[in-house]
């Protein structure tokens, strides 16, 4: 009997971080009703989720008509609205060009849409704008570094009054051609990932910029003529290749840094200011500079975790505003951690639906 009530324990708590799967089990033991938990999806800002378990309570259920009167008179009218709310939210969003945004209010649409054909067409619509849009700025960009990468490995040349094997300049050289290489081979991993990603418009550019590295590659021409035939019709890829203008470089005036700059930073909490500084120290050579960078991102790290926790706590207690303001701390703090982020990305969504429902209600 104790081994039962210990195992029983240990599946409710890995369940209880699992969502609707934890939510599923819990249901399935008799813990909580299917009425009760789809209550408590909805006033988070669920509205599929709970539908879909209001659906299949059975009629001899004894929450079966508490549940009807919910789903006619709460969560339809809720889904309706959210409905018209995204669907509107993309046209508008379209009108703009805002591709990413309207492409996502699509999608959102979709999601809550018994018949969501038509809106799954706008949807891919304006996804091959984002990519277009994506396309043709990186091309651009990846022609300027391509052209700055084969320059500079030119470049390094010992002037007159020089030998022509000077050391200084033979060991630059050297630094360059590895780095010249490194980019050609990443370059081409690129390429590989994209066609792998089903990708072919970004396949494609990296085949591109390869062959502008190494011209006549065999594998990277096959690729690119391969992906020039599977890119989505509408696509516009460039014809030719034309001439790369080049960036205009501005130096800015650099202010010189010391430890004192960054621990002032520090002491005034200002972690993620004094991270870039110990940083730029530690570019300069600077001998304590990777202390201060242990202790800043230590210090980092245990405040994005914080603010994590008191999102989850803030959400579990159903104060969406509360959660997203912790979410977006930890996010900023560190901004390359994927849970912190879908957290914030999800507070988000739910914050945006519960305040259109708020702006439908008035209406």
């Amino acid at each position: 009997m104790m081994k039962s009530v210990i195992y029983l324990c240990l599946a409710l708590l890995v369940s209880a971080c699992a969502g609707k799967r934890g939510d599923d089990f819990r249901v399935s033991l008799g813990l909580v009703s299917a009425y009760d938990t789809a209550q408590t999806s909805f006033h988070q800002g669920l509205i599929m989720e709970p539908r879909e378990r209001l659906l299949t309570i059975s009629q001899d259920d004894e929450d079966y008509k508490k549940a009807q009167k919910f789903l006619k008179q709460e969560l339809e009218p809720a889904r309706l609205k959210l409905l018209r709310y995204y669907a509107q939210k993309g046209k508008s969003e379209e009108k703009k060009k805002n591709w990413a945004k309207a492409e996502e209010a699509y999608r959102m649409a979709a999601e809550l849409s018994q018949q969501p054909e038509a809106l799954k067409s706008y949807q891919r619509r304006v996804n091959l704008k984002v990519r277009q849009v994506r396309f043709d700025d990186l091309y651009d960009k990846q022609k300027i570094e391509d052209e700055t990468w084969k320059n500079w490995k030119e470049s390094y040349v010992p002037p007159m009054g020089l030998y022509g094997d000077d050391e200084v300049f033979s060991l630059v050289r050297m630094d360059i051609i590895k780095g010249f290489d490194l980019h050609s081979a990443q370059t081409w991993s690129r390429a590989q990932t994209y066609e792998k990603k089903d990708v072919p418009e970004l396949a494609w550019l990296y085949a591109d910029a390869y062959l502008r590295l190494s011209p006549g590659d065999k594998k990277a021409q096959d690729l690119k003529n391969a992906m020039k035939t599977a890119v989505p019709r509408g696509f516009r890829l460039p014809k030719d290749e034309g001439s790369v203008s080049k960036a205009k470089v501005t130096k800015a005036a650099k202010t010189p840094l010391d430890t004192t700059h960054v621990k002032g930073l520090m002491t005034q909490g200002k972690w993620v200011e004094a991270k870039l500084e110990a940083l730029s120290l530690r570019k300069q050579g600077n001998q304590e500079a990777d202390k201060l960078l242990e202790k800043i991102d230590g210090k980092i790290a245990e405040l994005a975790e914080d603010s994590y926790q008191k999102g989850n706590l803030a959400f579990r207690s159903e104060k969406i505003d509360a959660a997203v303001k912790f979410w977006q701390r930890a996010v900023d703090l560190k901004p390359n951690e994927q849970t912190y982020m879908d957290s914030l990305r999800r507070g988000k969504q739910i914050q945006e639906r519960l305040g259109a429902l708020k702006i439908e209600g008035k209406q």
